[in-house]
């Protein structure tokens, strides 16, 4: 892991740790492969600098999904079918897709 100037980043580097504003609030999530757009966003948020991880992975088998998670991935590309009509749409749905995957606290509790 190192840190690399907003300027000198380049599409399909990998955040190592989220970037967040100065009032705390997550722009970009670790783990997050970098694109274009999301750059351009770092950008306009003022951001200097931004931890990079070392290593790309390799392409990795995909996990088996829980149940209901493809179900949820449905709803959403009908949700946004014909609309992804610019990046900015495209990116609302990228980021909408990986939050899917996030484990959600509440759904855990008995």
């Amino acid at each position: 892991m190192h840190k690399v100037k907003v300027e000198e980043l380049e599409s399909g580097m990998i955040l190592a740790r989220d970037v967040e504003d100065q009032g705390g609030y997550r722009i970009l999530g670790a783990g997050s492969k970098l694109s274009e757009s999301q750059i351009a966003l770092l950008e306009s948020w003022s951001v200097i600098d931004v931890w990079i991880d070392d290593d790309t992975p390799e392409e990795e088998e995909p996990a088996q999904e829980a149940d209901g998670l493809e179900e949820a991935r449905e709803r959403l590309r009908a949700r946004f079918e014909g609309r992804l009509v610019n990046e900015y749409m495209e990116r609302l749905y990228e980021q909408a897709e990986e939050r899917l995957a996030v484990p959600r606290f509440w759904k855990n509790r008995v």
